[in-house]
């Protein structure tokens, strides 16, 4: 499926990538798998609300993520505890 559009009366790569930005995707809500739940599960039970710890800790965090990265994680991880399980949170 080619899509060819002139923008401005120009042609190529450049003019069809601009156009096709204008074109907004839809993106559904973020889910949180159930792989990620259990990590930040094992994370807050061990540090507790220590996101600071969480981010050094090499064991249970080794991709490093970020204090406010996890911040923003368990704060989705509480809102879907509430409503019950793994499910969808409009983040972002």
């Amino acid at each position: 499926d080619e899509r060819r559009v002139v923008v401005g009366g120009g042609r190529g790569i450049v003019p069809a990538l601009e156009a096709a930005s204008l074109f907004e995707k839809n993106k559904g809500p973020r889910k949180q798998s159930q792989r990620e739940v259990e990590w930040i599960e094992q994370l807050v039970e061990r540090w507790g609300e220590d996101v600071a710890g969480m981010a050094r800790d090499r064991r249970l965090n080794p991709m490093q993520q970020s204090e406010g990265d996890l911040r923003r994680r368990i704060g989705v991880w509480r809102i879907t505890k509430k409503k019950g399980g793994v499910g969808e949170v409009k983040v972002g």
